[in-house]
């Protein structure tokens, strides 16, 4: 794919010592750029891989592991990091005072005291965005100018209002310059482009160099169908075009608006723009694959109905349409017509990026419902594309559904071979516990010990908190299989109070409860101590001090500046220490930005965080789960005789707590209710029906959600586990499940769950009720166990 437009000479430098362009630079706009560039974004499928799952989970943002805690003289520190290294420049002396003037409106009396102090950067940048704010342009543009080569922190900060100190002066050339030096990737990129692009336009009528200042904004591998700022590029370029009387420019960058960004502001006025222009077929497979990420599945599923018929495999484009198509019948659930649209792909359609991913999405459907098929689609997917990032999954689902119809031999050669080529990928850790289970079955239990014990040796992407949490406590069943109850509740004892807030945390304390009241005292006594104080510095930085971001961040941090906090959210969480992402969340917390580090808690706590015993861990937890929402929780929930932390938990896992939720099937609002379920639900409650708007209102929809949860835990006679599993796949699959398991104990019976994204529902929402009351209640309740085959018990 060709990149026209990428060498015009405002294109910011990606490191702070690259040359800027200079002042005297000019743009050369090419005939039809305008339409090239459009054209490779519509030949780009919109389709994000994250919709080839079922579950359509958010794939991890950093790579954190289980680590043993070190002593303090054997620490080696890659970077150092105490809580003063975050304390502001001016909080104490003159600098206060000069602060303080500031944030008061009185910049003159503030650069009067700062002309007193040593000429540091942060007096500087304070001096500079003094003058700016009292109109002294020429001033602030010199010296923002000089602090941005001579304080890389803050650099391209510093060029952005050097940039609108020149522009308010008229000085466009000087303005283009430091608008053009603003990097690639920083906060005010995007803003400097169109800062850069207004001035061409406006100031120079030089359209096509601000067709070229807006490029690299909507030139990009990632499209964002909700990134505001594309939408208003595209449309910019449209204008810009028509400028040029490129009619055909304009056609396409118009056309882009309307199918890349659908429901923004921008897309009205493209519509109004084609008039009665065409809309091209290529851009209607966009607009299909746009609106079907966004979970608008039938009117994607409506333009497609209506191209299909009209194109032929294997031309690239109907490669795509269909594709999609049988993508949206997957996330429908309509299995069969999914492999009806999608076997024609894989067999037909040659695209290396299309074709893995067609064969993942038909072994999903064909598992539902052709189980035998599924499994050498699968296998082709893995032996065609061994490098693909699907080629493990593919052998994973392959050896389970070879399990499930009874080729046990099949299945572990297939985990033999996962285990063999994808040692680091993030099945390893499935595979060998999959091998557990069979050997666990069979009565082998050294084998099971060894598959375990491989679990918690692995590196890379299979070794999780999770994963070894899960092994330690399968470890000490084994254990007591074979007879030694010491070691198996000390293994019980540690996962209880390492993993409190888990699963397995409530498995393990659970069982301690039935097998060993003694220690599971002691586990409560230890839950109810946290066991170091809530003093977390220093921590260390690891690799997060060379990112950008985190630099800047911390040094706006120091300024005060209400941009740090999000500065620092901007950082690549990406290959990180779970160490220096806790850092990311201690910062943001110790500096009163609380809601912005939320979110990190929340990333923290999907990806797996040990020991919520610990104080400091517990502040992280507390960010994780708040208690949103829950005066209308404890109301509705205790009216459905439902545990009020289990339907708050229910309500994070769904929805995240975004009363606006929709998900891929249709469900919607808090506890994401679908339509039909909740009417019926309402009119068992003699209450008026519920609507999807009505849904998107959190007290109905509480409401509802607790009464249908009521019900199904009535119907399995209190046991939590089955009311979970069965809110997610419905009552008629537990009771499928039941039968087919009949003598597995609970925690047996969870693991066997053949539906993954019902198996890790019921793990996550049980989870999160443990770390409900973990923070908030002054007592725990447990798991019921009984004699295998009596798993109807409740909680206690």
């Amino acid at each position: 794919m060709s990149w026209p437009l990428v060498a015009a000479l405002w294109v910011a430098p990606a490191r702070a010592e690259e040359s800027a362009p200079g002042p005297q630079s000019t743009v050369q706009q090419k005939d039809g750029d305008i339409s090239n560039l459009a054209e490779s974004a519509s030949s780009r499928p919109q389709l994000d891989s994250s919709l080839d799952s079922e579950s359509e989970e958010a794939p991890p943002e950093f790579t954190i592991g289980p680590a043993e805690p070190v002593a303090p003289g054997e620490r080696q520190w890659v970077r150092k990091f105490e809580r003063s290294d975050i304390k502001s420049y001016f909080a104490e002396g003159e600098l206060a005072k000069a602060k303080a003037a500031y944030d008061r409106g009185r910049y003159r009396t503030a650069r009067q005291l700062l002309e007193t102090q040593e000429a540091t950067p942060p007096v500087r940048y304070l001096r500079a965005m003094s003058a700016l704010r009292m109109g002294q342009w020429a001033t602030a543009a010199e010296e923002f100018a000089s602090l941005a080569e001579a304080h890389p922190p803050l650099r391209d900060y510093c060029h952005f209002e050097a940039a609108r100190a020149y522009e308010r002066m008229r000085k466009w050339t000087e303005a283009i310059h430091h608008y053009g030096a603003v990097a690639t990737g920083a906060r005010r990129y995007e803003d400097a482009r169109f800062g850069m692009a207004y001035i061409l336009e406006k100031k120079k009528r030089d359209y096509a160099g601000a067709v070229a200042a807006l490029t690299p904004i909507v030139q990009t591998e990632s499209p964002k169908p909700n990134n505001p700022a594309q939408a208003e590029a595209w449309l910019t370029i449209a204008r810009l075009a028509r400028y040029q009387a490129d009619y055909n420019g304009e056609h396409r960058a118009h056309l882009a608006v309307w199918a890349l960004h659908p429901f923004s502001k921008e897309s009205s006025a493209a519509v109004k723009g084609l008039r009665d222009l065409p809309y091209v077929p290529k851009w209607k497979v966009a607009r299909a694959e746009t609106l079907l990420s966004l979970h608008h599945n039938h009117e994607a599923m409506d333009i497609l109905e209506r191209l299909l018929p009209k194109m032929e495999l294997p031309d690239p484009l109907a490669c795509r349409a269909q594709f999609a198509y049988g993508t949206a019948l997957r996330k429908e659930r309509k299995h069969a017509l999914a492999i009806r649209a999608l076997r024609p792909v894989v067999e037909q359609c040659q695209d290396a990026n299309l074709r893995p991913r067609a064969l993942y999405v038909l072994g999903y459907s064909e598992s539902v419902v052709e189980p035998e098929n599924s499994i050498p689609t699968y296998l082709k997917l893995a032996q065609d594309y061994p490098q693909h990032a699907y080629a493990d999954d593919a052998l994973f689902y392959a050896a389970h559904k070879s399990l499930e119809l009874g080729n046990k031999v099949a299945a572990m050669s297939y985990l033999d071979q996962l285990i063999a080529h994808h040692p680091d990928g993030n099945f390893a850790s499935e595979a060998l516990f999959q091998r557990f289970m069979v050997h666990r079955a069979e009565g082998q239990n050294e084998a099971a010990l060894e598959a375990l014990t491989r679990i918690e040796e692995l590196k890379g992407k299979g070794s999780t908190h999770e994963s070894v949490q899960r092994a330690r406590y399968w470890r000490s069943r084994v254990l007591l299989a074979l007879n030694r109850p010491v070691e198996a509740h000390a293994l019980m004892e540690r996962v209880a109070a390492e993993g409190a807030a888990t699963w397995y945390g409530l498995l393990a304390r659970s069982r301690l409860t039935h097998e060993a009241p003694e220690r599971a005292r002691a586990v409560l006594d230890r839950l109810r101590s946290p066991l170091a104080n809530a003093d977390v510095w220093p921590l260390d930085a690891g690799n997060l001090a060379q990112d950008p971001h985190f630099v800047t961040g911390i040094e706006l941090l120091k300024l005060e500046h209400r941009e740090a906090p999000s500065e620092l959210l901007a950082v690549d969480r990406k290959g990180r220490s779970e160490e220096s992402i806790r850092l990311l969340f201690h910062i943001l917390h110790a500096s009163g930005y609380e809601r912005y580090s939320r979110s990190i808690a929340w990333a923290l706590r999907r990806e797996g965080l040990a020991a919520p015993t610990e104080a400091e861990t517990r502040l992280i937890y507390a960010a994780a789960y708040p208690h949103a929402f829950r005066n209308l929780v404890v109301q509705h929930s205790r009216a459905a005789r439902v545990h009020p932390d289990i339907m708050q938990a229910l309500i994070r896992e769904e929805s995240a707590f975004n009363p606006n939720a929709r998900s891929p099937t249709g469900a919607l609002g808090l506890s994401q209710l679908m339509p039909a379920t909740a009417f019926a639900v309402a009119r068992q409650l003699n209450v008026p029906l519920a609507t999807p708007s009505a849904l998107l209102e959190p007290r109905e929809n509480i409401r509802l959600g607790s009464a249908y949860l009521g019900s199904l835990q009535r119907r399995f006679a209190g046991n939590p586990a089955y009311a979970v599993a069965s809110y997610n796949a419905g009552p008629g699959a537990v009771d499928r499940w039941l039968s087919r398991f009949p003598d597995s104990e609970l925690d047996e019976w969870v693991e066997r769950i053949p539906v993954e994204e019902t198996r890790l529902y019921v793990k996550r929402v049980l989870g999160s009720a443990a770390a409900y009351q973990l923070l908030y209640a002054s007592s725990f309740t447990t798991l019921a166990f009984g004699e295998r085959g009596s798993n109807n018990a409740g909680s206690r």
